[in-house]
């Protein structure tokens, strides 16, 4: 419940969640030590690196994705 979640730097509702999740965005880019950019891509895994949590399907497309786009990769388990 991202109203509650103490996880999350910024908590939201419905009509704060579009500002909100690009300041989240900005808080784990600058937690990770990644360029803050509100217009980069950012593409995350956050769970458990089980195989059932298929961790290994994003791993074999991240060089290729790289490649072709300008993105951020946070895998973090």
């Amino acid at each position: 419940d991202p109203v509650k979640d103490k996880y999350i730097a910024v908590n939201y509702d419905a009509t704060t969640a579009v500002e909100a999740k690009a300041l989240n965005k900005e808080a784990l880019q600058a937690e990770v030590g990644l360029p803050v950019d509100r217009k980069v891509p950012l593409v995350a895994f956050i769970g458990r690196l089980e195989e059932q949590k298929g961790p290994d399907v994003m791993v074999a497309a991240i060089k290729e994705v790289m490649e072709e786009e300008d993105v951020q990769i946070v895998l973090l388990g």
